[in-house]
């Protein structure tokens, strides 16, 4: 999946630079905007496939408080699919978020991200002896646990269009124990669109 997101990154960069050089950086001040101009939407889809599937759904809507900040809610479903050792186990994470963003200079921003998530614990890894999935039992309800999640890292908009922005972002999550992330700073591409 890493490897997915270096590759997309490195092909997709020279594009949005070059669209971002004929585009310019003509920015009009949040003062001379509109409340519905000053609103965006967006988010990202990400998908992994093999022996450990994952199909992730994050939205967001946010608002430009002033030039360099805004700030706003989230909210994420993921459904994942393990198949190791034989078995096949099947989680459900969801939960919300709030972020900020700070444009540190051009388009270079810092987000910050504050996540709370309900997770469904995984048999195999909690039973006393995790090398052994077959003592553990899959069927039935499985546990929930609440999974907090504080997200730190730099960014960069590449301007699609006058009203649709392509976020890249590599970010740090500061909760070691988390059973969400298992890549840490780990890749997001999402997308933000203005509602006017």
């Amino acid at each position: 999946m890493k490897k997915s997101v270096t590759l997309f990154i490195i092909l997709a960069f020279p594009i949005m630079l070059f669209a971002q050089i004929l585009e310019g950086d003509e920015e009009r001040d949040v003062r001379d905007l509109t409340t519905p101009e000053r609103v965006f939407v967006g988010g990202f889809v990400g998908l992994q496939f093999g022996t450990f599937t994952a199909v992730n759904l994050s939205l967001h809507g946010g608002y430009r408080i002033t030039n360099r900040l805004s700030a706003g809610l989230g909210g994420m479903y993921q459904y994942s699919n393990d198949r190791w050792f034989g078995q096949s186990i099947s989680s459900h994470v969801y939960g919300g978020s709030v972020f900020a963003r700070f444009r540190v200079f051009f388009r270079a921003f810092i987000h910050a991200e504050h996540e709370w998530l309900s997770v469904q614990s995984r048999p195999y890894l909690d039973q006393e002896n995790p090398s052994d999935p077959s003592s553990g039992d899959f069927s039935g309800d499985r546990p929930r646990s609440t999974e907090k999640n504080m997200l730190l890292g730099p960014g960069y908009a590449f301007r699609v269009s006058p009203r649709i922005t392509l976020n890249i972002m590599a970010l740090y999550n500061f909760n070691q124990e988390s059973k969400v992330y298992f890549d840490n700073p780990f890749f997001r591409a999402g997308v933000d669109v203005s509602l006017q």
